[in-house]
């Protein structure tokens, strides 16, 4: 009996030796006969208490959170959308508007900051200089400026403390779970500018030296800016500063920094013209070419990626895969709200995007807009452009657009198509043209303008108006096209979306000899240019 036993330990323990020889060898020839693929690891994070130092407001910060998502919990329904109001912000640089859970409204520029209620009336200016904006939870109000310090501001405008950082801000505050303030400055002289981690008090936690950091995100407490002075795109350790990864993608390529997933997968849009997404570790998982661009990627709830090139809107999936791209007004940023609708802002327009890429609206001024959009909770968008904060509605409503202008000779005005493509039938429609014209007597440029009113447009109707009453003495205006131009074609009515063209100081030639009009110039109809432009 106790022989059997003995064999029979023998034998497993044979079989044993075996197997595992067997193993080790199968593991080692596993490159050569076959792919061993890794997955690499992600991990989520918790975003309710990743944002928890901020304010729970619509739009507390810069790209709303810590993860510069650009998703908005609101959103409001309109097939069209109207001006709301606007308000002149003196000076330049116009800071990204954020909103408090009062709504109340900041933004502000190198001059000085401003709170405005939501209808569009000043709460108080500041006299600091504005680079970005952050709300934490407390109703503290962090402003990085231009110049060489970080503010904390009370809701009623009051200043608590300044903290010197030597050098101008380079980006919007980021604000941890814990309340500590991250922001980078820039030393454009000496390149000596560093990225900071701030307390809540006003002392300095810490800095590295890394000069000219965009806006921060941060996950799973790394924090991930890029640089546009040496060109790599960092992560850092938030408790202590050390950097833990950096990965180079070209210097001087100006940015507004990445965003990142729940999954702790970071999205970079690159001067060099890819969009790149690493995963956490700093492995790059992909990238596409899309062109330049300094705008990190938005991301929807279920992962979509959407971001602007030039004149183009992008969706990707989380893989990199492009699921559509659609030709947009020339965008800067973007935003998403509650029903997956896509605002962006750039050019001279704010623009609505449906899911699928299709144009739903777009609201034109003409001034350059530069940023935006922010999402209150009742859909209203802001954005700001050179001098003015704009609030745009979405609404069911008129949506006038001039489809089609006609080249060549008229006699006392000139013919354009405008169409409705609104939800509501436009009433008192008013055409109308700005003109430019250089006066001999005077010895300087002259502005005329010409109107004519149709008394309503129906809805996916699309009219010829002739816009009358031109007429220019030769003997007192210049004719000629180098002399004379049409400034702005526009169309308005009262709860209507208007439309424009050769907005922001562009124009189309013209020669005006009395009541004969010739679009485009004299010159060009002889040489047979006539005919309707579709525009």
């Amino acid at each position: 009996m106790h022989k059997n036993f003995l064999f029979t330990q023998i034998i497993i323990s044979t079989m044993m030796k075996i197997t595992l020889i067997l193993g080790v060898f199968l593991l080692l020839m596993a490159p050569i006969c076959f792919p061993i693929i890794v997955a690499l690891p992600t991990t989520k994070s918790d975003y309710e208490s990743e944002n928890s130092g901020l304010m729970d407001s619509p739009w507390p910060m810069f790209r709303h959170d810590v993860h510069h998502t650009g998703r908005s919990p609101y959103g409001k329904n309109g097939c069209t959308a109207l001006l709301k109001w606007e308000i002149y912000i003196d000076g330049i640089f116009l800071a990204h508007p954020v909103i408090d859970k009062n709504g109340i409204i900041y933004t502000g520029s190198y001059r000085r900051l401003y709170a405005i209620y939501p209808n569009g009336t000043i709460k108080w200016t500041l006299d600091i200089s504005v680079w970005g904006i952050a709300i934490a939870k407390d109703g503290t109000i962090y402003v990085g400026d231009w110049e060489r310090y970080l503010y904390a501001i009370d809701p009623d405008g009051t200043i608590k403390w300044k903290s010197d950082l030597k050098d101008g801000a380079c980006g919007d505050p980021l604000i941890g779970e814990d309340g500590t303030i991250y922001i980078g400055t820039t030393d454009p002289l000496l390149a000596n500018g560093k990225f900071y981690a701030i307390y809540p008090n006003g002392t300095i936690k810490w800095s590295v030296k890394i000069d000219g950091c965009s806006s921060a995100v941060i996950h799973n407490n790394t924090i991930y800016t890029d640089c546009h002075i040496d060109g790599y795109l960092y992560a850092i350790y938030a408790n202590n500063g050390t950097i833990k990864w950096k990965k180079w993608e070209g210097a001087f390529h100006t940015s507004f920094g990445p965003s990142v997933d729940e999954e702790g997968i970071i999205y970079y849009g690159s001067r060099n013209g890819y969009l790149y997404a690493f995963y956490p570790n700093g492995t790059l998982k992909w990238k596409y070419n899309i062109g330049s661009t300094y705008m990190p990627p938005v991301i929807s709830e279920n992962g979509t990626l959407y971001i602007a090139s030039g004149s183009k809107v992008y969706a990707f999936d989380r893989n990199g895969t492009l699921l559509w791209k659609t030709k947009a007004y020339t965008a800067n940023n973007l935003a998403i709200d509650k029903n997956g609708i896509i605002y962006g802002v750039g050019g001279h327009a704010v623009f609505a995007l449906n899911p699928n890429g299709t144009l739903r609206w777009a609201w034109k001024t003409d001034e350059a807009l530069l940023d935006g959009p922010t999402i209150r909770e009742d859909g209203t968008i802001y954005v700001v452009g050179e001098n003015h904060l704009y609030a745009i509605e979405p609404r069911d409503a008129a949506d006038l657009e001039i489809t089609g202008i006609h080249l060549g000779f008229g006699v006392g005005g000139f013919r354009i198509k405008v169409k409705n493509v609104g939800c509501r039938p436009a009433h008192n429609v008013t055409c109308g043209v700005v003109m430019r014209t250089y006066d001999w007597r005077e010895d300087e440029m002259a502005i005329f303008e010409f109107t004519t009113t149709v008394p309503e447009i129906d809805v996916n109707e699309e009219v010829v108006v002739k816009i009358k009453g031109i007429f220019l003495n030769p003997l007192h205006y210049s004719p000629a096209f180098w002399d004379c131009s049409f400034e702005l074609l526009y169309v308005e009515a009262e709860d209507a979306n208007p439309d424009m063209l050769w907005e922001g100081g562009d124009f189309y030639p013209v020669t005006v000899f009395g009541p004969f009009v010739w679009v485009g110039g004299f010159i060009l109809w002889l040489l047979g240019a006539r005919g309707w432009i579709e525009v």
